[in-house]
């Protein structure tokens, strides 16, 4: 099936002038820089805040909708999994949302996330300065819809391979801490022994 034929697509809210951006009220805005194939829609930090357009209402975000930066050259799709009523999507985010039973979002952007797909998504893209993916030929992109049975078992997988991806990122963190940490304390051991023997100014040790 076609994607224009399970899912509903539009843009997101389309600002007429520069974003106005706030400190407080509003309503939040998911930008092209939060959405993530590895990390879904970042949350980290909280969404930027802009003054509420007259009828921001209609374009609020559902949880299950999916969010695809369709300008520049990273194409990448996450899932809105928020309940929020207060969010938004920015001019150059596509929204999609399923329209039946046939495909659940989550597949859908396992796949649209897929190295093959982005490649097939690469070849319809259009501008030059700036690449851009034209909502059409986007829409006319041929998806594989299996049973909801396998759908769900590819999200389940899925799910658990991005866990993993973020264990390891974060016990590759915690080795780096520990390596730097390690040096640097035999660093400041090797200062303080030879410290008796240097004379002049000397810079203060620190820990």
């Amino acid at each position: 099936m076609r994607l224009g034929e399970l899912v509903e697509m539009r843009t997101g809210y389309p600002f007429r002038k520069r974003i106005p951006f706030v400190e407080k009220g509003g309503c939040r805005l998911v930008q092209m820089g939060d959405v993530s194939a590895t990390k879904g829609l970042i949350w980290d930090g909280g969404l930027a805040r802009v003054e509420a357009p007259g009828d921001w209402q209609k374009h609020v975000l559902h949880c299950g909708d999916l969010l695809f930066v369709a300008r520049g050259v990273r194409n990448e799709t996450a899932t809105f999994g928020g309940e929020a009523a207060d969010v938004i999507a920015a001019p150059h985010l596509f929204v999609m949302r399923c329209k039946g039973q046939a495909a659940s979002g989550e597949y859908l952007g396992w796949y649209l996330n897929l190295p093959g797909t982005r490649e097939l998504i690469t070849k319809v893209r259009g501008g030059s300065a700036v690449p851009f993916v034209p909502m059409a030929a986007l829409a006319g992109l041929e998806v594989p819809v299996p049973s909801m049975e396998v759908q769900n078992t590819i999200v389940c997988v899925d799910r658990l391979k991005l866990r993993e991806q973020e264990l390891l990122e974060a016990i590759r963190a915690r080795r780096r801490e520990l390596v730097d940490g390690t040096m640097r304390e035999a660093v400041l051991r090797v200062v303080a022994s030879n410290q008796s023997s240097v004379t002049g100014d000397r810079w203060p040790v620190t820990r």
